[in-house]
């Protein structure tokens, strides 16, 4: 896979402004080009200004102003002078189930080209509204997944949180919470427990705390933990958002 044909610099870190919360990573500002990678979120990019060009594993290129790549994908981004938006969602969550839909061949750039015309196409407004509320907001939690999420902020320093000990402390069965946070959350227990160590480590190193402390304070054994887990994700380490402008949203 090649970069792409426009010989841009490849970004090492992303800048602009950055919102994360449990299932969607979201960051606003200059559209930079990656070499092939791959990562286990659905991404989401629309150039507000410009136009990037999108390359899939068999160097298939598109030049457009919107895609949608779904997760575990190898692509190639290249972006000369565009703005706009890059988001990355949690395919397990209910938005990013939507979001694969509108792919009708995974492994093809003219198919994620396509469903980022197909997204934005007059719902550009939708599209920026369901990154930033993607859980199910129709209508009020369950007290026990509030109550739950609230036992949550206080134990995600341990290692590991157990779906079974959480349902017991919320006086639910655990097939139940289960059921309740796919629900109400838009997301999977496991997924939502994934992006909120996420969040706190990443809102720690915003804040200026070394990856070592960040993990810790996230519950990741180490750093090397952190690591990989925010690559596997994102297809970047958190080193390569150390300059964003971080707006952590509620969880």
């Amino acid at each position: 896979m090649h970069a792409s044909d426009e010989r841009q610099p490849l970004i090492s870190r992303w800048s602009g402004t950055g919102r994360l919360r449990p299932g969607v990573l979201e960051i606003e500002g200059p559209l930079g080009s990656l070499p092939g990678h791959s990562h286990h979120s659905v991404q989401v990019a629309v150039a507000h200004q410009g136009t990037f060009v999108i390359e899939d594993l068999q160097g298939r290129q598109r030049r457009t102003n919107a895609a949608i790549v779904p997760a575990d994908q190898p692509h190639a981004f290249s972006a000369a002078g565009a703005w706009g938006v890059v988001a990355h969602v949690e395919p397990e969550s209910s938005l990013g189930a939507e979001l694969i839909e509108l792919v009708d061949d995974p492994a093809h750039a003219r198919a994620w080209d396509h469903a980022g015309q197909t997204l934005t196409k007059g719902h550009s407004a939708y599209v920026e509204g369901r990154l930033r509320s993607p859980g199910n907001t129709s209508h009020p939690l369950h007290p026990g997944v509030a109550a739950a999420r609230t036992r949550l902020q206080t134990e995600l320093d341990s290692r590991p949180i157990r779906l079974r000990d959480l349902a017991a402390t919320v006086h639910l069965s655990e097939s139940r919470l289960s059921h309740l946070f796919a629900q109400d959350l838009g997301i999977t227990f496991r997924a939502y427990v994934r992006w909120l160590r996420l969040l706190r480590a990443t809102a720690a190193v915003a804040q200026g705390r070394t990856l070592t402390d960040a993990a810790h304070l996230a519950g990741f054994t180490d750093s090397s933990h952190l690591t990989r887990t925010c690559r596997r994700t994102f297809g970047a380490p958190p080193t390569a958002f150390s300059t964003i402008r971080w707006e952590i949203l509620p969880t």
